[in-house]
C-alpha cells in the first residue's frame, strides 16, 4: 500500500510565514509535497482578447515560486509547478491542504476538486486581513465607509504564525515557456518576486517612507508608496504580516497619519475581497454589481490606441506605456486611465480590466474588477464618478517630468 502524503496545495499564498497548511502539514509524519497550479486557460487568448497571465506577471510568478521552492526544500519539502487541473495531477487518496481563495474561478476549481476528492482534506484562511466571523455584516454594504466604519473600532486579527525563510531561492521546472522581460530601468516597481524580497520591502518602507505616505501615496517614484501590493496579490506577504509589522513600526516610533493610511489602503483591499466572495460570478458582469444598464462601445482600433498609450492624450498614455514597459501603474495612474477609458471613450469596461489583468504584476481579481467597476460606475460606488485628465495632469505632474520619462 503506498504511503500517504501530505499535499500542500499552493494559490495565491506562496509563502512560508504565517501559512496554515503547511503548519498543519508539519504536524504530521508523513511525507509532505508542495503542488502549484496554472489554469490552461490563463495561458489563451481570452474572449476580450488578451492572455490573461502575460510575460510580466509570469516573470513575478516565476521569482516567486523560485523563491517559495528554496523555503520549503530548507523543510525537506519539494515544490512541482503544473499547468491544468488538481484532479489530473494528484492521487485523490492522499491528505491535501490549501488556503481558501475568494476569486469565483478559483473557488469554483476549489469546489470541484473537494467535492471529488477521496482522502481528508482541509481548507484555511489567510488572504484576508480578518476572517469571516469579523466582518458583522450578512451582507456586505456597497460602500466602503460603511463597512469601515463598522469593521474598524473591533475587528482583530490574529497575530502572525512567525516561520523565518531559510535556505536561498531554488531553481524550479517551470511549466510555461515565455520570453522574459527585460527590466526597465525607469520602473518604480524595482523589485523581484518571492517573500523574501516583499519581506525586505516591508523592512525598507516601515524604516523612513512610511512616515510621509499619505502625501506622497499619489507620486509616481519607488518610495511614494509601499509597493507591497504584489507581494499581497500573490501570497508572498499575508496581509497580517503586514498589519503587525506596520503595528510595531507604531509602538517604535510612533503612529501618524501616513502610518494609519496604510492600515487604511489594507481595509479597501479586505473591501473588495469579501464583495467579491460575496458576489461571485456579478463582479464580472456588463452592469455591475448594481445591474445599471449602460451602453459600452467596443471599438477595436480605439481600444488599441488607449492599450498601446496612442490615444493623443498624454497623461494617460504615458500612464499606459509604464504599465507596458513594466508592468505596474501607480494607483493615481489606474483611476485615471480607467476613468479615460469608460467616461470619455465609452468602452466595456471589462476590456480594460482584463487588459490590466495581463499585464499587472500586482493582479489581484477582487481589488481588479472592484476598482474597474468603481471607475465604470457599475460597482461599489453609487456615484458616477469622472476623472478631468487635465486637472489631474496640473495637480500630480505640473512640470511635465513624468509624462517626459515615458514619452
Amino acid at each position: 500500500m503506498a504511503q500517504l502524503k501530505t499535499i500542500i496545495w499552493y494559490g495565491n499564498d506562496l509563502r512560508v510565514d504565517d501559512h496554515l497548511p503547511l503548519e498543519t502539514a508539519l504536524r504530521h509524519d508523513d511525507p509532505v509535497e508542495g503542488h502549484y497550479f496554472i489554469r490552461a486557460e490563463e495561458l489563451i487568448e481570452n474572449r476580450f482578447g488578451v492572455t490573461p497571465i502575460g510575460p510580466r506577471r509570469l516573470q513575478f510568478l516565476y521569482e516567486s515560486l523560485e523563491d517559495l521552492s528554496g523555503s520549503l526544500n530548507a523543510l525537506g519539502i519539494p515544490l512541482y509547478v503544473h499547468v491544468g487541473h488538481p484532479l489530473d495531477i494528484l492521487d485523490h487518496t492522499d491528505r491535501l491542504l490549501f488556503q481558501r481563495s475568494l476569486g469565483y474561478n478559483e473557488r469554483s476549481r476549489e469546489q470541484d476538486v473537494t467535492a471529488k476528492w477521496k482522502g481528508e482534506w482541509h481548507a484555511f484562511d489567510g488572504f484576508t486581513l480578518y476572517p469571516r466571523a469579523e466582518i458583522p455584516f450578512e451582507r456586505m454594504p456597497f460602500l466602503f465607509t460603511e463597512f469601515r466604519k463598522a469593521v474598524e473600532p473591533d475587528a482583530r486579527p490574529e497575530r502572525p504564525i512567525d516561520r523565518k525563510c531559510e535556505g536561498e531561492a531554488r531553481s524550479i521546472e517551470f511549466p510555461v515557456a515565455y520570453e522574459r522581460p527585460e527590466r526597465d530601468t525607469r520602473t518604480a516597481f524595482p523589485f523581484r518576486g518571492g517573500e523574501r524580497a516583499g519581506r525586505a520591502r516591508l523592512a525598507a518602507y516601515l524604516n523612513g517612507p512610511v512616515r510621509t505616505y499619505k502625501e506622497t501615496r499619489n507620486g509616481f517614484g519607488v518610495d511614494d508608496s509601499s509597493k507591497l501590493s504584489a507581494y499581497l496579490a500573490n501570497g508572498s506577504l499575508s496581509p497580517r504580516r503586514v498589519l503587525h509589522e506596520l503595528e510595531t513600526h507604531e509602538r517604535e516610533n510612533g503612529a501618524n497619519e501616513s502610518t494609519y493610511w496604510l492600515y487604511f489602503e489594507l481595509l479597501w483591499r479586505e473591501f473588495f475581497q469579501w464583495v467579491a466572495l460575496e458576489q461571485g460570478v456579478r463582479l464580472f458582469r456588463a452592469q455591475g454589481i448594481r445591474s445599471k444598464e449602460k451602453s459600452w462601445r467596443v471599438d477595436a482600433d480605439v481600444i488599441e490606441r488607449w492599450q498601446t498609450g496612442q490615444t493623443g492624450v498624454l497623461f494617460v498614455d504615458a500612464f499606459m506605456r509604464e504599465l507596458n514597459a513594466t508592468g505596474w501603474m501607480s494607483n493615481r495612474g489606474r483611476q485615471i486611465v480607467a476613468s479615460y477609458f469608460t467616461k470619455e471613450l465609452g468602452q466595456d469596461w471589462r476590456i480594460g480590466a482584463a487588459y490590466f489583468e495581463a499585464n499587472l504584476i500586482d493582479y489581484d481579481v477582487a481589488s481588479n474588477y472592484g476598482n474597474w467597476a468603481y471607475q465604470a460606475g457599475v460597482g461599489n460606488d453609487s456615484r458616477d464618478r469622472r476623472f478631468n485628465v487635465s486637472r489631474q495632469q496640473e495637480i500630480y505632474d505640473p512640470t511635465g517630468a513624468f509624462r517626459n520619462t515615458w514619452l
